[in-house]
């Protein structure tokens, strides 16, 4: 039945109505013979005002991007495919909404118009490859995240084998001092060496386990009403022979009065060593490093400001990242896991923390929030002024 029905006519109405695709046609002098409903759709402009008109009338900025010369050829019987990595757009049209581009990622195909052997003008077809695009953005940004996640990986490794190393092969010198020269003074002298690298490996090893603890929401907290003032001093008074023998003076702003909190007492003090560590640890001899704690109706600001070597902007968002650390951090080593901890410390108790520093070279701040009725009882509000003595 179908063998002399001529399929040109219900081709052509499905490429103008339901291709999904943009298709133009121009004849022989470039002037716009078809206008399917895709580009009615995309460009806003129907049928009717745009056919008649001259192509580069309505689309001027193919000449200025030279591929008008495209058409040309077209006339003289070469095909062209534009690829969007070298073009982006033939025709600038906007993305949609959800793909978050400046306009339509396009591919397109510019070809001879041919009827009975002879050249009658040019067709294109526009392909919205925008999808494509941004999946493909996509894939290379994971591709960029896991080899980053490797590298700290490598890293991660490399430091806990030389962290878990350097304290062993102490220990070990050390005992073999003692098997071949048992004398009272090189016992007592050992003792101290082997004691201070076994603390060293005991915090490495907690470090390790409180960051597996947090990963699988195991690490729970022994919350109990605590006297925030006396707890922050006990705190201070263990780093300040750190700080003496770097020789980085430690100032306190601390209230007068004390006021309790309902706080993980072990947890509390964690965060305030590992936060105060991390700024004497980059701040140099000579420098100073502030312990400040201001109290409001509902909770407690801790601020720890150093002097030291600051963090750029570039850096300050991956702060607290685990296995994060700065370029150039100046050989200071550790696991990159101790700020990392803190983060989720606070955040168990209910509370939040900030980094602030105005570039290298300017020191830098971290701020705890923390609410004085523990993890449910809300957020923290900004903080007012305490009287508050330096000592």
């Amino acid at each position: 039945m179908l063998k002399n029905f001529d399929f040109n006519g219900p081709i052509i109405d499905w490429l103008n109505d339901y291709a999904p695709q943009g298709i133009v046609t121009t004849d022989t002098a470039l002037i716009i013979r078809g206008w399917n409903r895709w580009l009615e759709q995309t460009t806003g402009r129907s049928a009717d005002v745009v056919v008649g008109r001259p192509l580069f009338e309505v689309f001027p900025d193919l000449v200025e991007r030279g591929l008008d010369r495209m058409y040309r050829n077209a006339l003289d019987g070469q095909v062209t495919v534009l690829a969007h990595r070298f073009h982006r757009y033939l025709v600038r049209l906007p993305a949609r909404p959800e793909y978050n581009l400046s306009e339509m990622q396009q591919s397109a195909r510019i070809a001879p118009l041919v009827s009975e052997g002879k050249v009658v003008g040019t067709i294109t077809a526009i392909d919205d490859v925008s999808e494509r695009v941004v999946r493909e953005s996509e894939l290379v940004a994971a591709r960029e995240e896991a080899d980053k996640a490797n590298a700290a990986k490598d890293r991660f490794l490399a430091v806990l084998s030389h962290d878990l190393r350097t304290p062993l092969t102490s220990i070990l010198g050390w005992a073999r001092i003692f098997r071949n020269q048992p004398d009272e003074e090189a016992i007592r002298k050992g003792a101290e060496v082997i004691e201070r690298n076994a603390g060293v490996q005991l915090q490495l090893i907690e470090e390790l386990l409180d960051v597996f603890r947090i990963s699988a929401a195991k690490l729970e907290l022994d919350l109990a009403p605590i006297d925030i003032r006396e707890t922050l001093g006990s705190a201070l008074e263990t780093l300040e022979p750190m700080a003496s023998a770097k020789g980085v003076r430690l100032d306190r702003g601390i209230p007068d009065e004390g006021r309790m909190a309902v706080l993980d007492s072990k947890r509390f003090q964690q965060i305030v060593w590992n936060l105060l560590s991390n700024s004497l640890k980059f701040t140099p001899e000579g420098g100073s490093v502030g312990v400040t704690l201001a109290y409001t109706d509902h909770c407690f600001h801790l601020t720890i400001a150093d002097t030291g070597k600051g963090i750029s902007p570039d850096n300050l968002p991956h702060l607290f990242e685990p296995l994060w650390q700065a370029e150039g951090s100046g050989g200071h080593g550790g696991l990159g896991l101790g700020l990392a901890i803190v983060r989720n410390l606070v955040e168990l108790h209910g509370g939040s923390i900030r980094a602030e520093s105005s570039g290298p070279g300017q020191g830098s701040r971290f701020v705890v929030e923390m609410p004085w009725l523990g993890p449910q009882s809300g957020h923290c509000r900004p903080a007012l002024q305490s009287n508050s003595q330096v000592m």
